[in-house]
This record gives structure tokens, C-alpha cells and sequence, in this order.
């Protein structure tokens, strides 16, 4: 016989669910940048925290802060850091892109007896970037263009056929081609007998 009475069976408490995070305020966000940045520069140039306080005269522990986004940095210490790692404060603090940057065909003007030209994606600078779609009709051409000075085109020819003459030299280039170009000479693009897509990315290095 069971002498210790009816045993109860008991439920054991729900769990609490854990609280939710609070949005990141806009300066949380600057930090954030402003650490991954710094050290995503500091490791390209092969410099150590000591190393980049000496050549900075911030001192490691305040670099080691601004890292782990602990520190608000003055902009005499943001101006010293980015003379030291040879960038801007700018892209010290730029915000990378968190999700990608989507642009629809559809969303894209397409005239349809005039050559198009459709600006896709522009970087900022200091190292301002420009990628564009051109439709070329039959027989066309597209404007004489320059860029100046230090900067380098690229163009690869989705569809099509044409012909790029760059300081009056004629290069053909058929459908998958690419070619990579001086943006400071002067260029421009023809079609033959059928029409040709262009996908075009200018980098501006001064």
C-alpha cells in the first residue's frame, strides 16, 4: 500500500519570452558604420591598433572603443584617422548597403525609336562609381563622350553588336564582349543592322 498519499502532477511554467530589441537610434547606426569601417580599413592597410596609434597620435585604447562602437570620436581625431588609413571621413562613416539595391526593366524608360541611355546605380564620392544600360536601334550612335581625367569605363555588350571607337580607333564587339577603356578619351558607341544592349560602369579614381 502507498502510504505517501495521491502524487500530483504539476505543469511546469510557460517560458517568458525574451524582450524586444529596441531600433538602433541614428548615432547607434554612425557608430555602427564608423567601427565596421574602421576596421575593415585598418586590416586592408595591415595595421595593428598600436600601429595605427602612433601614426595617428589617438591613442589604442580610443581606437580599440571606436572599433567596438564604445566611443563619439571628435572630428579632429575622425580627420586624423582617415589621413592616416589615406581615405575621407566620408567613407569613414559611410553606411553600407544592409540589402541589395533592386532595379525592375520595367521600371526603365525605353523610347521607342530613340537610343536610351538608363542611369542604374551612382556612388557617392570619394569614389564615385556609375553603371548604366544603353538600347542602341539599327544604325545608331550614341553621344561623343569624355569623363576626365582618372577616370575608367568598362562595357560588356548583352545583346547585339557594336562598334566602340575611342579616339577615332574603331574596337567591334559582339554579344558577351567587354572592354575596358581611359574614361577621358574621347568614345562612342554604333550599331550595324540590328540593335545591341550595353551595360556600361564608369569609376572615377581622382
Amino acid at each position: 500500500m502507498n502510504s505517501e498519499g495521491p502524487v500530483t502532477e504539476t505543469t511546469p511554467p510557460a517560458a517568458v519570452p525574451p524582450p524586444a530589441a529596441s531600433p538602433a537610434s541614428p548615432a547607434d547606426t554612425v557608430r555602427a558604420s564608423l567601427a565596421g569601417n574602421l576596421h575593415r580599413l585598418r586590416l586592408a592597410r595591415g595595421l595593428s591598433l598600436r600601429e595605427l596609434s602612433a601614426g595617428t597620435g589617438v591613442s589604442k585604447a580610443l581606437l580599440s572603443q571606436i572599433e567596438r562602437s564604445e566611443a563619439n570620436p571628435t572630428v579632429d581625431v575622425l580627420v586624423r584617422i582617415a589621413t592616416a588609413l589615406e581615405t575621407t571621413c566620408d567613407e569613414l562613416l559611410r553606411r553600407p548597403l544592409l540589402r541589395p539595391e533592386i532595379v525592375r526593366a520595367a521600371q526603365l524608360p525605353e523610347p521607342p525609336d530613340e537610343t536610351s541611355v538608363n542611369l542604374l546605380f551612382a556612388d557617392p564620392e570619394p569614389r564615385r562609381t556609375e553603371m548604366y544600360r544603353t538600347r542602341l536601334h539599327p544604325h545608331a550612335q550614341s553621344q561623343l563622350s569624355s569623363h576626365g581625367a582618372g577616370s575608367v569605363e568598362y562595357v560588356v555588350v548583352l545583346s547585339g553588336a557594336v562598334a566602340l571607337v575611342v579616339e577615332g580607333e574603331e574596337h567591334h564587339l559582339a554579344t558577351g564582349d567587354g572592354a575596358r577603356f581611359s574614361g577621358m578619351s574621347s568614345h562612342y558607341y554604333a550599331t550595324y543592322d540590328a540593335p545591341a544592349v550595353t551595360l556600361t560602369t564608369v569609376g572615377y579614381r581622382s
